[in-house]
């Protein structure tokens, strides 16, 4: 096994420790799955570059439309395994909506992986799971992805390039954050939630907001 620098030995078991946690925090007897923060963050001011489908990167947030909801998740596209379980579970989760919730369900995915994730990556592989309701977001500079995850407490961290290859891997937490149409995050749902469960709190949000 290759040596690993100690900065992501500790980068890992943190951000597996946070996961642990968040499965932890889990309302016992809740009917829904995930946790909700008191203060609940916002993602309000917060910018991406949406490049789903574009020639041209257009400036979007992650604030549904009215009556909608946003299941915003922070990757990269080269992840072996979290990633793509995840779009996947989301994927399963909008075809138990049925058509018309998950007509008003976006799925977004922000990479945290800008320098290997280009508009072209990004379109390939969400196509692979997704054929709309989607945003491929890359943020438009440092600034504004240091804001956004310091504002959602997303935790990463850049593996240091293989001297042979040059090839590296991001250590990330992985949790989808659930967000009605004021903006606010109304749950946190951690790796390893069923397509059920997504579907489940989907579901709860819109017909709140719909009431």
């Amino acid at each position: 096994m290759p040596n690993r620098p100690p900065w992501l030995v500790i980068t890992v078991v943190s951000i597996a420790a946070a996961v642990a946690v968040s499965a932890l925090l889990l309302p016992r007897g809740s009917e829904l799955p995930g946790i909700v923060r008191d203060p609940a963050p916002t993602v309000l001011g917060l910018i991406f570059d949406d490049v789903w489908e574009r020639e041209q990167a257009v400036p979007v947030d992650l604030v549904p439309g009215p009556g909608g909801v946003t299941a915003a998740y922070f990757g990269y596209l080269s992840c072996p395994d979290m990633c793509p379980l995840t779009m996947g579970d989301l994927r399963r989760a909008r075809q138990l909506l049925g058509d018309e919730l998950a007509d008003r369900t976006t799925v977004a995915f922000v990479t945290l992986d800008p320098a290997r994730d280009g508009p072209e990556e990004l379109q390939r592989y969400l196509g692979l799971f997704f054929d709309r309701g989607v945003l491929a977001l890359t943020a438009p500079d440092e600034t504004s992805l240091e804001a956004a995850v310091e504002r959602l407490g997303v935790r990463y961290e850049l593996q240091e390039p293989d001297p042979d290859d040059g090839r590296y891997e991001v250590a990330h937490s992985a949790i989808t954050y659930v967000i009605d149409d004021r903006g606010v995050v109304v749950r946190e749902l951690p790796f390893g939630t069923t397509p059920e469960e997504y579907a489940t709190v989907l579901r709860s949000v819109l017909d709140d907001r719909q009431g």
